[in-house]
């Protein structure tokens, strides 16, 4: 799905979701326009497949958009919706304009009339990129072996509370900030609303937010190298280099081991000859070309100081210019992909409603609580809160507790009670989680359920119990939260 019909979609959910307001459709008329909107796509193919799917999306779209229709948007929220947040369009110039500054600086400023075989300039970039490449496949490396294990993306509503939300880290700032529409039109309940919309959008597009910075951060690396071979050439035109080497602690039979290890690469890409013992001695101290060869001669043998520059050129462009330029590429690419392939967390309460009301079909529950019993008016009141998360037609089965400490029933025994029964498992956020208990009980849940397990958490004993202390509740749910994206899995808030 692209990003747009993804952004309407979410604005949809963010409408529905928000405080009763004059300018929001109201329930009934959400309900009105998702029956227009099945009977003007026709008579929907539930029978599963990609042509199910795309239908499905499509009816999502059509029905987001009569939605925002029929919403009386103030001009400011409206432009929250069209423009998604992202940098300055300068900014990715900058970065560009002052990695090739850098670059070019790095070099001027430290050999400005020499070719040090040692140049910190030249070789530090070199260096620098390829403790990077290695991070970056240590990073590859543990993305295969976690692939999976990321914790799913939870929408949260829109008329949540900022303490009710989960942890958002350093980005949450800037998103008040940029919804800090003073004067605003709307009143506060519709720039929570937007607040809302742009936290779950902020989720949602961080895969390709984090691809489009890796694109400009390759680009900038790029830029740095090309910086400093410009300001090797540059140098070259109007001085006469000298070239050698110095050092206090490295003997010459050392310092040939560590260019022709450096320059491998290079040497091999170019079928040249690694640099022998005595090509190094002879560049011990600082060697000038006194004598000016003719220009034949000087194509087929080059002087010393064009010998070197050439070197550190191609060095540069083997190992950091053109891999930079390959991964920026790639990242484009996969921006590019990612947003034109949005996954919606459609295995979510608001998603699952839609898709009953699309295939026609009821889902059936099957509430596994643990370490704590269910009494009548809990019973209740989570009747009334799935009614209004998976519509009046899901059904609530209240399966026996399990004890503290007991093992998950097998899959088989959800499985075979239906094809639309779901597992869910209900713990109390009183409890206080424990690795080795809630830990096992987590993961034997996303082993059995796969990464869209359901997770409920019991929030109303807690809060009771501390409607004096609300950091103390903040913490405890901060506390489930952490534990469950370790799990692999996201938190589900019972009122």
């Amino acid at each position: 799905m692209k990003s747009s019909s993804a952004r309407d979609i979410l604005l949809a959910h963010a409408i529905e979701t928000a405080a009763p307001n004059d300018a929001l459709p109201d329930a009934a008329r959400c309900a009105a326009i998702t029956h227009d909107t099945l009977h003007a796509i026709g008579n929907p193919n539930t029978s599963g497949g990609a042509a199910s799917r795309e239908q499905f999306q499509k009816f999502l779209e059509q029905r987001a958009q009569r939605i925002i229709a029929a919403a009386s948007l103030p001009d400011d929220v409206r432009q929250v919706w069209k423009h998604a947040p992202g940098v300055a369009r300068w900014v990715p110039l900058a970065v560009l304009a002052g990695a090739l500054a850098i670059g070019f600086g790095m070099h001027r400023f430290t050999d400005p009339h020499r070719v040090d075989l040692l140049t910190p300039s030249l070789l530090g970039i070199v260096v620098w990129n390829l403790l990077v490449y290695a991070g970056m496949l240590v990073s590859a490396v543990r993305a295969l072996l976690r692939r999976g294990h990321a914790a799913p993306v939870v929408l949260q509503p829109a008329n949540a509370s900022p303490a009710a939300m989960e942890p958002t880290g350093g980005w949450r700032d800037r998103l008040r900030a940029r919804m800090s529409m003073a004067g605003g039109r709307g009143g506060g309940s519709l720039r929570r609303m937007a607040l809302g919309f742009e936290r779950n959008w902020w989720q949602l597009s961080a895969r390709a937010r984090h691809a489009q910075w890796l694109l400009w951060l390759h680009l900038g690396a790029a830029m740095m190298a090309v910086g400093a071979l410009a300001s090797l050439w540059m140098t070259g035109l109007t001085n006469e280099y000298q070239v050698g080497w110095e050092s206090t602690f490295l003997s010459p039979s050392s310092v040939e081991r560590l260019l022709n290890f450096i320059f491998a690469p290079v040497q091999w890409l170019f079928a040249a000859s690694p640099w022998t013992l005595a090509e190094i001695e002879s560049l011990r101290g600082w060697v000038s070309n006194n004598a000016v060869p003719a220009p034949a001669e000087r194509m087929i043998h080059p002087s010393k100081g064009e010998q070197w520059v050439i070197a550190y050129t191609a060095l540069l462009g083997v190992l950091v210019v053109a891999p930079r330029l390959l991964l920026a590429l790639y990242q484009g690419v996969r921006a590019w992909w990612l947003h034109r392939h949005v996954r919606l967390p459609l295995a979510q309460p608001y998603f699952q409603n839609l898709q009953r009301d699309f295939g026609g079909l009821a889902v059936t529950l099957h509430v596994l609580p643990y370490s704590f019993d269910i009494t009548t008016e809990r019973r209740s009141a989570i009747e009334a809160w799935i009614a209004t998360q998976y519509g009046a037609g899901a059904h609530l089965v209240i399966e026996p507790a399990l004890a503290y400490g007991a093992k998950l029933p097998s899959a088989a025994a959800i499985a075979g009670k239906g094809d639309d029964a779901a597992a869910v498992l209900l713990i109390n956020m009183a409890a206080t989680p424990e690795a080795e208990i809630h830990g096992e009980l987590l993961q034997t849940a996303r082993e059995r359920w796969g990464r869209g397990a359901a997770v409920w958490l019991w929030t109303q004993d807690f809060t009771e119990r501390n409607s004096g202390a609300p950091r103390r509740v903040q913490e405890r749910r901060e506390l489930w939260s952490e534990f469950l994206r370790g799990a692999g899995l996201g938190a589900v808030w019972v009122p």
